[in-house]
């Protein structure tokens, strides 16, 4: 029974139409494409995965495309291939080029539709040539049924309705190896609950394996003026791994990104090998008061920080 059994197993496996395999087959390895940032890589558990789909979303203005950016910054320079979809006609070149981006080779599609969006996406993952493709964003998918009507048309879920009948179609072109990354914005309700929902409906956050919510949480200020935010990520959802349900903050400042290095001094806060006393930090042999006194330690001395690397890797 045993042996007629595998036989049976054998046959079906032959039939490449089924798509079937082995589960221990290394066509499941997905691999992962690092932020560069320490605190985002150990809560997602070394970068969002390939293979699949991560949804970044949140409010307006906290960085939701700017850490989409660093992902193809980070693709980049490990010699891959990015594109973005920008279906906000949002893309500035000045500004991803800003960001660490090479915006020079970054292929970029300003669909007409929802439809020509899904395509293109879906063209340029099954080619296995992208590392990664940012869908910017699904809020701005419009089916082009409602392009081609007038204003008032307007049938109820039209939006939901149209990402929920396109993802499941869009998926497996990413077996390929291509990340896909999909940003959405948060919206208030109607309705005494105010709660809030983003465009698109349900089932995007069930078709997504990874759901990383970003938020502002508190001002960075200097001389009394607001020049950042502290940029907090919380993994929401994972099927890859990565730190479930827990946070990081990023000091993200508005002339120049995240701040790294502050970045790094955090992470090793946080690791215990620099210590806190009021306002006094303390690290081996240099002591320095306020953050932005420890900072100039580290600017003034790159070997300082390339040690602090070292420590917290």
């Amino acid at each position: 029974m045993k042996d007629t059994a595998e036989k049976a197993i054998g046959e079906l496996l032959k039939d490449k139409n089924l798509n079937l395999t082995m589960g221990d087959s290394n066509v499941f390895d997905y691999g992962r494409i690092a932020f560069g940032i320490p605190a985002l890589d150990t809560l997602t558990g070394g970068g969002i995965p390939k293979k699949r789909m991560t949804l970044i979303y949140g409010p307006t203005n906290v960085g939701k495309s700017y850490l989409s950016s660093q992902i193809v910054a980070q693709v980049q320079k490990q010699g891959g291939r990015a594109a973005w979809i920008d279906t906000e006609l949002s893309w500035d070149s000045d500004w991803m080029n800003k960001c660490g981006i090479d915006a020079s080779k970054v292929v970029v599609g300003q669909p007409s539709s929802g439809e020509q969006a899904m395509d293109s996406i879906k063209a340029l993952a099954t080619s296995g040539e992208f590392d990664v493709i940012v869908l910017d964003s699904i809020a701005g998918l419009v089916p082009a049924q409602n392009m081609d009507e007038d204003f008032s048309f307007s049938p109820m879920a039209w939006q939901a309705r149209f990402v929920n009948s396109s993802l499941p179609r869009l998926l497996p072109s990413l077996h390929n190896g291509t990340a896909l990354i999909c940003i959405n914005q948060v919206r208030a309700s109607m309705g005494p609950t105010a709660l809030a929902n983003m465009p698109g409906g349900k089932a995007q956050t069930y078709f997504a394996h990874f759901l990383l919510e970003v938020r502002r949480n508190g001002w960075i200020e200097e001389s009394g003026e607001k020049v950042g935010f502290d940029m907090q990520v919380r993994l929401r959802k994972t099927k890859v791994g990565g730190q479930n349900w827990k946070a990081a903050a990023v000091p993200f400042r508005v002339d120049g990104g995240i701040d790294i290095l502050e970045s790094y001094l955090r992470e090793a806060i946080e690791q215990g090998f620099i210590k806190k006393a009021g306002a006094w930090y303390t690290y081996d042999d240099v002591k320095a008061q306020g953050m932005n006194g420890l900072k100039q330690h580290f600017i003034d001395s790159p070997e300082l920080e390339k040690r602090l690397l070292d420590d917290i890797s």
